[in-house]
């Protein structure tokens, strides 16, 4: 910078500085002068101002006055325009009221005169507002004709009836109040159970135009402000716009929030509360399955409001719970709908068969990646693009399935989780998300799915069994509600008996429902239409014809469930084997002396606890913490062959079976031993049990002692039924080529051939004899049922462990030998439980000396049918040599095979 110019800058600034200084005295001095002037003047007018002053003050209150009545002309002329207002709304008000009631047309119902007295049949299509209905139906809600008793009860909504309709899940309880409610002045008040199916309802009406609100714990400040704003408007009488027709609620709100009953005291006084709707209304009653006690505080609505109607709405209601639902909520006596007199509580009630339903049970692997795999093939082979819902039986379970079932579908699949953890937003989103589409299954807990009002689902899938078959019931039947076919999938297994038992045991009736729900899974024969029927008429008092319909009784089998359409020839009895089986593990339970897990008990008894005749039972919980037979406590070891006169005869799968019917019919009982975690759960001699034991076993093999069966499903001849069904197929020539030349058939050959379904592993089996017969099956048959249940097989299929093979073809090659088509799956054979394992299987497999026919000795022909067994299945073996070292085959029947009759597996 140039200091010339910094230096004139700074001058400069001190020459303005300066005048400044200069102005500002000069100002001063003026200003003295100023005010002494005015000082002078002052003294000299005094006394002309006082005189002035007088007259001043009266013209300036007199221009006041005039502005104030100025105010006061404007002030009347806005009233005058308020009060005109205020009366064209209330003629509008008055005009809409008259509207309303002219569509409601709540005239004298037409009744038929017939009998005795006066009656109504509501189910008539006669009435003043039948019209109106039936165009607010079709331009609302899009639907051409009412489902079962719908049209009925909207009739005795429109009377203003105490009503109690008993309809099954999906048969459109919701339209039956919706409709009714849009042509009647007021607000109908709906309460409902769960905010899942709140929030589900109101956006269901939200997209069909129909203004509703909800008040619930998740509903928003601004939200519920705006809400209740809306509501005093509408009983002050100076609402503007449409009224809120349906506001949905859960109990509490109605037990406990003061507000809310003063909002309701105000919207009864202006006579703008039309309805009460209690859905679910079974959980009022302390006798129903899903008892809720804030339920039963809804007696003060009839209280407090006794001209409000009431309608209670259950899909289970049986007699019992009907007369204390009806004595909680203070209704009148019930009378039909057919035939109404002007007084009772109307009731309406239609069948509980759905027969767009179609329920199988379905065996669940051992594995838990496995049982997900299973559902996953399930899905892709039947469902692919369907919505569904898979209920899980606890939080944890729910986030596992999901992420599994995502992982193995590599993302085909689009999952979600719900469960009462789960924040509300999470919750709305994953709804909408549903609904939608953007997401097909949601992994949820029972806290999912309460009346939700979904049409599409195709699909719902049981991961595990329910704590009761009324749970049951209701989660299955958020399938197929628009009428069309949906399918309704139980994956079990015996061992999640222990489970559903230790999560039920301190609930009231928790174990008794639990044992109906395990003899509902369990059972391979009776039609499961008619098990539904018999357990809700002997739990609940149900009626038998609840379940028939106008085209056949409640003891028609259905025709479409699993037992209906699987063929006699693949259910097996076992008939005097199940007898002497029960009795043995009836008779070990009572030597050990105490109580023993249900794996416990079935290897004691088929004697694999150890070597001779003395058996002990795995320690199971000693790894679980103390408890009973926990840490601190020896194995228990029986002789069965004094105590039970030999080893169960059984596969582990079958043993456990006949432990679940045992449990069920009787014999054994539960004990529960609680810890700080969980509850474990034992089995023990029931009394019962003595009508066995008190018999020996040559008594019981002659049929002595209480009547037992126990059928399980032949899963030999269902296989040779699947293969029946598949018929021949491309290449079949070729095949009966094959089969023709068995000798020379390669396994590599054969897996070209075979077709390969989603997520099950190719097998080569061989042996070196034809197959033995069933009493000599190996006893350690594992209980899982593979990861490929479903792939490629409709509904109706029997899901089965092993693929297709021609018993015939290959009977002189194939056996007990498996073996995975990756090396990967090595690993998964080491499970104890797992049917996958790699071994020469079949209890007394032997080579015999008759293979050799033609050869010049036994041992000659032992040595031929081994080369060729190497020759046959070199290739695939290689991959299992690391497993299969040297691994010997023992024999049960004849000799032991000597070292020579070993086949070597090794490099």
């Amino acid at each position: 910078m140039d200091p010339n110019q910094v230096i004139h800058d700074v001058e400069e600034e001190d020459d303005i500085r300066n005048r400044e200084e200069e102005d500002m005295a000069l100002a001063l001095r003026l200003s003295l002068q100023d005010y002494n002037a005015r000082q002078a003047s002052s003294k000299a007018a005094a006394t002309n101002g006082q005189a002035r002053a007088s007259s001043s003050k009266e013209r300036t209150v007199e221009d006041i006055a005039a502005e104030i009545r100025e105010f006061e002309e404007k002030k009347a002329k806005l009233a005058a325009e308020a009060a005109r207002v205020e009366s064209c709304l209330q003629v509008l008000y008055q005009e809409m009221e008259e509207k309303q009631r002219a569509e409601s047309a709540v005239f004298a119902p037409r009744r038929d005169t017939k009998g005795k007295g006066k009656a109504l049949d509501y189910n008539s299509s006669a009435f003043e507002w039948s019209g109106a209905l039936q165009a607010k139906l079709e331009s609302v809600f899009g639907h051409n004709v009412f489902r079962l008793c719908q049209e009925g009860i909207c009739n005795a909504n429109m009377d203003r009836r105490d009503i109690v309709a008993i309809m099954p899940t999906g048969g459109g309880k919701s339209l039956s109040y919706q409709l009714p409610a849009l042509m009647q002045p007021g607000c109908t008040l709906v309460i409902s159970p769960l905010v899942a199916l709140i929030s589900d309802q109101v956006m269901h009406l939200h997209e069909v135009k129909v203004d509703a609100v909800m008040l619930t714990g998740g509903t928003s400040r601004e939200e519920s402000d705006r809400a209740f704003k809306r509501l005093q408007a509408m009983a002050s009488g100076h609402f503007v716009g449409p009224e809120i027709k349906l506001c949905y609620v859960t109990p509490e709100k109605i037990a406990s929030s003061k507000k809310f009953q003063a909002a309701l005291d105000k919207l009864h006084k202006a006579r703008k509360l039309a309805r009460f709707v209690i859905d679910e209304a079974h959980c009022v009653s302390s006798l129903g399955h899903d008892f809720r006690p804030d339920y039963q505080k809804l007696s003060i609505l009839r209280e407090r409001f006794p001209d409000v109607p009431i309608l209670a709405l259950s899909a289970t209601c049986p007699a019992q719970v009907l007369a204390d639902l009806r004595k909680t909520l203070r209704m009148p006596k019930l009378t039909m709908a057919s035939a109404a007199d002007h007084d009772g509580t109307v009731l309406f009630s239609t069948s509980l068969y759905r027969k767009n339903l179609h329920y199988h049970v379905l065996p669940k692997p051992a594995g838990s990646n496995d049982s997900i795999a299973a559902m996953r093939d399930y899905i892709l082979s039947n469902h692919p693009n369907d919505t569904g819902i898979i209920y899980c039986l606890t939080k944890k379970d729910t986030e596992s399935v999901a992420e599994a079932l995502t992982t193995l579908s590599e993302g085909e699949i689009k999952t979600g989780v719900y469960h009462a953890d789960v924040p509300d937003a999470v919750k709305d989103m994953l709804h909408r998300q549903w609904r939608e589409g953007r997401v097909k299954v949601v992994c949820a807990t029972i806290a999912f799915g309460l009346g939700i009002d979904k049409g599409d689902v195709r699909f719902v899938i049981h991961h595990t069994l329910s704590k009761s078959l009324d749970g049951f019931y209701q989660e299955s039947g958020r399938a197929g509600r628009d009428g069309k076919d949906a399918d309704c999938v139980l994956y079990y297994r015996a061992q999640d008996a222990t489970r559903i038992a230790s999560l039920t045991y301190s609930e009231r009736g928790g174990q008794e429902k639990a044992l109906a729900m395990l003899a509902f899974a369990s059972d391979v024969e009776e039609c499961r239409k008619i098990q539904f029927a018999n357990y809700f008429n002997k739990s609940s008092k149900v009626s038998m014809d609840s379940w028939a319909t106008s085209e056949e009784d409640t003891l028609t089998r259905c025709g479409h469930c699993d037992n209906c359409t699987r063929p006699p020839e693949t259910v097996e009895h076992l008939g005097a084997r199940a007898r002497v089986a029960a009795w043995q593990l009836l008779r070990v339970a009572e030597e050990v002396g105490r109580e023993l897990t249900m794996a416990q008990l079935c290897d004691l008894a088929r004697g694999l606890g150890g070597g001779g005749g003395k058996e002990k039972a795995p320690d199971a919980a000693k790894s679980r913490g103390k408890g009973r037979g926990g840490k601190g406590k020896e194995k228990a070891s029986v002789d069965v062959h004094e105590v039970a006169g030999g080893k169960v005869e059984l596969s582990r799968e079958q043993t456990e079976t006949l432990c679940v019917r045992l449990l069920v019919e009787g014999f054994l009982a539960l004990s529960f031993s609680p810890t700080s975690y969980t509850v474990n759960v034992y089995l023990k001699p029931a009394p019962k049990a003595g009508l066995f034991t008190a018999h020996e076993r040559a008594d019981i093999e002659r049929g002595k002692g209480p009547a037992f069966d126990c059928a399980l499903v032949n899963k030999k001849a269902a296989r040779a039924r699947k293969c029946a069904a598949l018929g021949p197929g491309p290449g079949s020539a070729k095949k009966d080529k094959d089969k023709a030349a068995a000798s020379t058939w390669s396994p590599s050959e054969k897996e070209k051939e075979k077709p390969k379904p989603r997520g099950k592993r190719k097998r080569i089996e061989v042996s070196l004899t034809p197959p033995s017969t069933d009493d000599e099956k190996d006893d350690g048959g594992g209980h899982g049922t593979g990861a490929g249940v479903g792939a490629g097989v409709g509904v109706g299929a029997e899901a089965d462990d092993e693929a297709p093979t021609d018993e015939e073809r290959y009977k002189a090659e194939m056996g007990g030998f498996v073996v995975s088509d990756s090396d990967s799956d090595i690993e998964d054979w080491k499970s104890e439980d797992d049917e996958w394992q790699t071994s020469l299987r079949g209890r007394g497999r032997r080579v015999s000396a008759a293979a050799g026919a033609g050869a010049g000795n036994a041992k000659d022909a032992q040595a031929q049918a081994k080369e060729k067994a190497k020759g046959n299945l070199a290739p695939p073996l290689k991959r299992a040599r690391k497993s299969l070292n040297g691994r010997a085959v023992a024999s049960s029947s004849s000799r032991t095979l000597s070292e020579d009759d070993v086949i070597e597996i090794s490099d």
